[in-house]
This record gives structure tokens, C-alpha cells and sequence, in this order.
């Protein structure tokens, strides 16, 4: 009962229940409404989807601040926190310009007696569940410096445990080759095209571990050009991309490389550990794409299942950049306050590290059903035909999205397990539901499923950050 007080315990968040409430109704109301609209109607549909996407982005935009506790939590910090945004979204705004451009070009080519597009589908959809598990590993390697944030020093170990480490994960791509093959019978080398470039990926996605520490948006932005821009001329050299983009990150390492000779290999138990808590974390938004081509052989609605599932990539994108900065300045806050304050004190840094957190999960949930909706309406009057999958798509992506922050947040306060199990149970009915129903009717299920696991995930958040001090404490206190 607390945790659904919560909700509307103070004008904020009641401001942004009220908006998840009011947007998913309306959402729910798209398909109707495109039932009912001529032509001309659907053009004006789509018109003001895309003006609502246009208005939210540039709210985003303005910045991040959570807002201390009584001030204003909607004013903006700095027009720092848009560009850096913007930088970070970079994957998003590049891949979706150019894949349409090259598609066609790649269908004439193929590999393997598999059309080529097909192929580069496949990697595309397995990459960002991979890079979960792939680079977890890179982050508790060099977790131990990162409160100094010594670039230095970080670029020196990562440089140090890379060399082994890539090799380490790359039977990782396996795990997903031997379903795909299962499912699909492709050729052996189609196949093998696939292992090389999802390895390909790999090294690229840890090779941008450091621009991510560091919070170099603009390296971050150049990586993702670079493979936009070999993806546009050579769109065919299928090895190009993620190997050009991989050198821009790989060069500024410079003298740092010459530590990759040490080739020190992490620990197998706690890799294996990491691999599987990125395997299940990720899964929860990336599962449904896989699973999903394997049951469709990739002749599902790409179009239409990606653009649905934007609105959640960019909320969560939001979070993390503009807003879990200030979750990480309220942590140390609290943190210095265990060390230096009195209780009485220490009880407020508390409390106001709670109302933080509360507020940058619940604006952040109230951007994406607003996204949400603004993507069905930009859908229902491009494509009427497949409003409902757009509907069930994007809002079952919504709670993907939260499912996933809230599990990371159990994550972050030392709730692994909680946050494992969470994803583990999305991850068995994702598999269960496409393997026994169609697209809209699995997606359905998923959206029911996962709406209980959001429930549940938010009483499990609730209970454990109410008090953060406790939990906090002891494991800064273990930390020494």
C-alpha cells in the first residue's frame, strides 16, 4: 500500500501518475480512432504524432535537474545536458537515417544464399542483448577507480584485462547462434558471417566502455558516425562498420595500448556472474526482438516493431543521462554524510535522495508513455494497417523500459537478485508467448506479464530505497 501511496504522496508525483494514466488511455484509444478517420484524417494523425514527439524531445532537451526537495524539479541546469543527450542518442539518430538509405542495396547481395539484409538484421537485433553481458565484466574490471574517475588509470586497466576479456565473452555469441541456426537452417556460411560480425561487435561495444566512464559524448557520437558513414559508403563490406568505428575509440588509447601485452584474465567465477547478470538485465528490452525473429525468420514488420519500441530507447536514454548523474550526486551526498554527519542530519540527506530517485523514475516513465502515445498516433496514420502491433509493441516496450530501470535500480542498491529473478521471469514468458502465439498476441501477453513484474518491481524499489541509508551503509562500510 506504501508503494502506491507513493505515487501520489506529493503534487510531483501526482503530476506525472496522472500524465502515465492519461497517455496510456489514450494510446489504448489509437486504434479506434484510426478505425473511424479518412484518409485525409490519418495524415493529420500522424501530423500531430510527429509534433508531439517534436515537443516532448525538446522538453527532454532542456536538461535534467531532479530538483532538491521543495524546489522546482522540472527546471533545467544547463543547455549542456540536451547536447549531451543529443551526442548519446547519436546510435539512434545515425542507424535511423542510414539503414533505410542502404537497405536496398543490401537485399541485391547475399551471403550464403541468405539475403544479406536478413543477415545484418539478425547481428543488429542480437548486439544490444549481447553488449549487456559483453561489457558487464569491463565495468566491475575497473569499477574499483571509478570514484576517482582517473581516466588515466581507468584507460590503463581497461587496456590491461581487454585483450582476454574480449576473447572470453566472444563464446557468447554462440549462445545466440546455435537458436538462430535452429530456426532459420541457414547456410554454413551465412552462419559464419553472422559469428564474425556479431565478434565484430563485440569488440566495438567494449571498445566504447571508456567514452561511456569518461561521459566523452562527443568520442561517443564519433564512434557511432564513423559507422554510420562506413555503413552508407560501403554498405555491402558488411566488416567495415563496426571495425572503423572501433578504431576511432581504440586510438585514443595511445600509450595505454602498450598494457594489452599483460593479457590479465578476470576471474572466471566472477565473469561468469557478470555475463549472466548482463544476459538477464538485458533481456528484458531485447529478448522480444530476437525471439522474435526466430519465429518469423525475420519477416516480421521491422519498420513498425522498431519504431514502436523508440519511445522506451529514448526514455531510458534520458535517464541515464540526464538524470542519474544527480541519483550519483545524492548517492556521495549520502555517503559523506555517513562518514562526517550526525543521524538527525543523515536522515534528511536520506530522505532526500529518496524523493530524487522517486522523481527521476517517475518523470522518466510520465517522458515515455508521452513518447509512447506521440509514436502510435505517427504510426496509426502512416501505417493504419498494423496500428494494433504498433500499440501492443510500444506500449509493452514501455514496460520493458521500466522493468528494467527498476531493476536496475535494485541492482544499484545491492538487490541483484531481486533484479536477476525480475528478468529471468520476463524472459521465460517472452518465450513462452511468441513460441505459442502470433506477434500481437505475444506482445500482449508480454505487456500483461510485465505490467505485474512492474508492480512487483516497484514495491521491491520502494522497500528497499525508503530507507537507503542502511543498505548504503553497509556496503560502503564492507567496501574498506
Amino acid at each position: 500500500m506504501r508503494s502506491i501511496q507513493s505515487l501520489v504522496h506529493d503534487a510531483f508525483s501526482r503530476r506525472r501518475t496522472a500524465v502515465i494514466v492519461l497517455a496510456l488511455l489514450l494510446t489504448a484509444l489509437v486504434p479506434a480512432a484510426v478505425d473511424r478517420l479518412a484518409q485525409a484524417s490519418l495524415t493529420l494523425l500522424a501530423l500531430s504524432g510527429g509534433l508531439l514527439v517534436v515537443a516532448v524531445v525538446a522538453l527532454m532537451m532542456r536538461g535534467g535537474a531532479t530538483g532538491m526537495v521543495g524546489n522546482d524539479p522540472d527546471s533545467p541546469v544547463s543547455n549542456r545536458g540536451g547536447v549531451n543527450l543529443l551526442l548519446y542518442l547519436s546510435p539512434v539518430i545515425f542507424l535511423n537515417i542510414v539503414f533505410p538509405l542502404v537497405s536496398p542495396r543490401m537485399a541485391e547481395a547475399t551471403v550464403g544464399g541468405v539475403q544479406l539484409t536478413y543477415v545484418v538484421l539478425a547481428s543488429s537485433i542480437t548486439v544490444p542483448w549481447l553488449a549487456q553481458a559483453a561489457c558487464m565484466p569491463a565495468y566491475r574490471a575497473i569499477g574499483g577507480l571509478m570514484a576517482e574517475r582517473d581516466m588515466e588509470q581507468i584507460t590503463r586497466r581497461f587496456c590491461q584485462v581487454w585483450p582476454a576479456m574480449f576473447i572470453q565473452t566472444l563464446p557468447l555469441v554462440g549462445l545466440f547462434a546455435v537458436p538462430l541456426w535452429l530456426a532459420t537452417g541457414w547456410s554454413a556460411q551465412a552462419m559464419g558471417t553472422y559469428l564474425v560480425l556479431c565478434g565484430a561487435h563485440v569488440l566495438f561495444v567494449q571498445s566504447l566502455v571508456l567514452a561511456n566512464v569518461g561521459e566523452r559524448r562527443g568520442l561517443w557520437a564519433l564512434a557511432w558516425g564513423a559507422y554510420a558513414l562506413a555503413l552508407a559508403a560501403a554498405p555491402t563490406l558488411w566488416i567495415l562498420p563496426p571495425v572503423l568505428a572501433a578504431a576511432t575509440q581504440i586510438a585514443p588509447m595511445g600509450k595505454h595500448l602498450a598494457h594489452a601485452r599483460s593479457f590479465e584474465r578476470l576471474g572466471h567465477r566472477s565473469f561468469a556472474g557478470d555475463v549472466i547478470r548482463g544476459l538477464l538485465l538485458g533481456a528484458v528490452l531485447w529478448a522480444d526482438k530476437f525471439v522474435l525473429f526466430l519465429v518469423t525468420d525475420g519477416t516480421f514488420q521491422v519498420v513498425v516493431v522498431f519504431m514502436a519500441m523508440l519511445p522506451a530507447v529514448l526514455a531510458y536514454n534520458f535517464y541515464f543521462v540526464n538524470l542519474a548523474p544527480h541519483v550519483d550526486r545524492a548517492v556521495a551526498g549520502l555517503h559523506r554524510a555517513i562518514e562526517r554527519e550526525p543521524l538527525p542530519v543523515l536522515a534528511s540527506h536520506s530522505t532526500l535522495l529518496s524523493h530524487i530517485v522517486d522523481r527521476a523514475v517517475l518523470r522518466t516513465a510520465a517522458i515515455g508513455m508521452v513518447l509512447t502515445l506521440a509514436a502510435t498516433m505517427l504510426l496509426g496514420g502512416l501505417q493504419p494497417e498494423h496500428v494494433l502491433l504498433a500499440v501492443s509493441v510500444s506500449v509493452a516496450s514501455w514496460t520493458f523500459m521500466m522493468l528494467t530501470l527498476l531493476s536496475y535500480e535494485l541492482d544499484y542498491i545491492g538487490e541483484k537478485i531481486a533484479a536477476q529473478v525480475l528478468s529471468a521471469v520476463h524472459l521465460l514468458v517472452c518465450v513462452l508467448a511468441f513460441t505459442a502465439l502470433g506477434t500481437n498476441g505475444a506482445y500482449g501477453v508480454l505487456l500483461l506479464a510485465d505490467l505485474m513484474l512492474v508492480a512487483v518491481a516497484w514495491g521491491l524499489y520502494k522497500r528497499h530505497w525508503v530507507q537507503p541509508e542502511y543498505t548504503l551503509f553497509w556496503r560502503h562500510a564492507t567496501s574498506w
